[in-house]
């Protein structure tokens, strides 16, 4: 299991690349060129949240930060639309929800959001979240937010992966009028796919050389 602390995303996305790609497995049934567990934190989210080697521009994950949190514009990602629909739409808004407990109940150790549905997710004929629980806990005036995903495309996915729930975190933060605490990333199977073999493998070479 990969185990990492890092002041901001961005610098959590590049040592969760380099620590992989160092230290995970192929795992021949997915066609995965690296597969791990792992924990990551950020301490700082308000720190770098981008990189200029990340295979996505800027403005794209800008734009599914904000219609994750807002519901407004498009996005060319699947999941974000799922979490959107999943979090804020069907049936109740349960980010409503999880703001108005911890107005109630500060301290409250139960407020967390579940987004898989068990008559729904296990078929193969629609998408299914790889987001699974956000957990929010007020700690000394601040917001920290635990974010637990079945899996995870590490060099594709993942800095935007943290853009968004970090975009979330700050939303209810916000709302409740408190500081920014830290972010919790535990992913069950942080990945690379096979066809970012080369890829993966040429920004390990260049940045083991500085």
């Amino acid at each position: 299991m990969l185990f990492i602390q890092e002041d901001s995303a961005a610098q959590a996305w590049k040592s969760a690349v380099l620590s992989l790609y160092d230290k995970g497995q192929p795992l021949e049934c997915n066609n995965f060129f690296r597969n791990e567990s792992a924990a990551i934190e950020i301490r700082d989210i308000d720190g770098e949240l981008f990189s200029p080697f990340f295979p996505m521009n800027r403005q794209s994950i800008e734009n599914i930060g904000a219609y994750l949190i807002t519901g407004k514009g498009e996005v060319d990602h699947e999941w974000t639309t799922l979490y959107r629909q999943r979090l804020f739409e069907e049936n109740q808004d349960y980010i409503g929800r999880i703001i108005s407990i911890l107005r109630e109940w500060p301290d409250c150790p139960r407020a967390q959001i579940t987004v898989w549905k068990n008559d729904i997710d296990y078929t193969r004929s629609t998408i299914a979240p790889c987001l699974q629980l956000l957990w929010f806990k007020i700690i000394n005036d601040a917001l920290h937010l635990h974010v637990h995903m079945r899996t995870a495309d590490c060099y594709g996915k993942l800095l935007m992966n943290f853009n968004e729930f970090i975009s979330l975190q700050k939303h209810v933060a916000k709302e409740l009028l408190l500081n920014h605490g830290s972010y919790v990333h535990f992913v069950d199977s942080l990945h690379f796919h096979e066809k970012d073999g080369k890829s993966v493998t040429e920004f390990w070479v260049k940045n083991n050389k500085q």
